[in-house]
């Protein structure tokens, strides 16, 4: 069984986002620099749209500052 499936069986939420974190990084790193920005970008985009939901903005509001 894989460290993010045990993690997750054993409900370690900080050790399986470090897991996930890893796999991300590793991931990226293999990609050539410019679909790297690109994939920054899109992220961004996302991170845009979730700021415009009524649901996820008040949600957010007590943890951003």
């Amino acid at each position: 069984m894989s460290m993010l499936a045990v993690a997750i069986q054993r409900r370690e939420w900080e050790l399986a986002s470090l897991c996930l974190l890893m796999g991300v990084a590793e991931a990226a790193a293999a990609l050539p620099p410019d679909a790297v920005e690109g994939l920054l970008e899109v992220l961004a985009g996302l991170e845009d749209e979730d700021d415009r939901s009524p649901r996820q903005a008040g949600a957010r509001r007590g943890r951003r500052r």
